[in-house]
Order: C-alpha cells, then structure tokens, then sequence
C-alpha cells in the first residue's frame, strides 16, 4: 500500500466514523427529548387523576337534582384544586351538563378529560323534603 493509498483509507475511515458519530449523538439527543416529553405526559396524566380520584371521593353524593347546576359546582370545586408545579388545570362547565378539565404545561403539551356529574351520582333524584305529602 502506497502513501496515496493509505492516505485516501484514512480519510474515508475518519468521515465514516465523524459520520457515525454525529449519528448517535442525534440519536441520544432524541431519546432524551423523548423520555422528557414522557416524563411531562406523565405528570399532566397523574394531574387529571387527582382529578378524577376527587370525583371518585365525592361519588354518591347529591350535589344538587339538575345535573347542569352539578356541573357547575364541580367545575369551581375542581378548579380550586392545585394543579401542581408548572402546570396550569383549566375547568369549564360544559353544554349537555359535562366538565372538561384540561392540563397543560409551558411547553404546550395538554391532556384533556371529559367529566360527567351524573356518571359519579353527584346528580339526580333528591330525597323528599319533610312537608311532600305525596307519599
């Protein structure tokens, strides 16, 4: 092998491995973004069970007999939840007596649930007042 030879083989093994190299440093960069972004999924998601878990601890409770005006009084309950750090939990009363909670952070990654009061017990049939002579 001649100098040129050997010349022109060096060259091609440093370009393949700077190559290579510039690879897996995009490939691990990506992976860390990932496992971040999941690590962020993960605490939007823990955020809308306490949610959900505050739902489950009011179940059975009759909040009030029209499920829209239960809608609304989960709605404020819910929304003075803390939503945690670096988090922002949005709450709306909804048409057709439904709440959606909505959590998202800074980096614009949102998770979304819609809540019924009805599907809890939190609304419907009150029990008769003392003075109902119907029964």
């Amino acid at each position: 092998m001649n100098l040129v030879e050997a010349m022109v083989a060096s060259a091609m093994f440093v370009t393949s491995s700077s190559c290579s190299l510039q690879l897996w440093s995009s490939s691990a960069s990506w992976a860390r973004q990932a496992e971040a972004q999941q690590q962020q999924a993960a605490k939007l998601e823990a955020a809308l069970l306490a949610s959900q878990a505050q739902l489950t601890a009011l179940a059975g409770t009759a909040i009030a007999a029209d499920c829209t005006a239960a809608s609304s009084w989960l709605a404020a309950h819910l929304q003075s939840m803390p939503s945690g750090e670096g988090l922002v939990r949005q709450v709306s009363a909804e048409p057709g007596a439904l709440v959606r909670v909505a959590v998202s952070d800074a980096n614009g990654l949102e998770r979304q649930r819609w809540l019924s009061p009805a599907a809890y017990g939190l609304c419907g049939a009150q029990p008769p007042e003392q003075g109902d002579a119907t029964t």
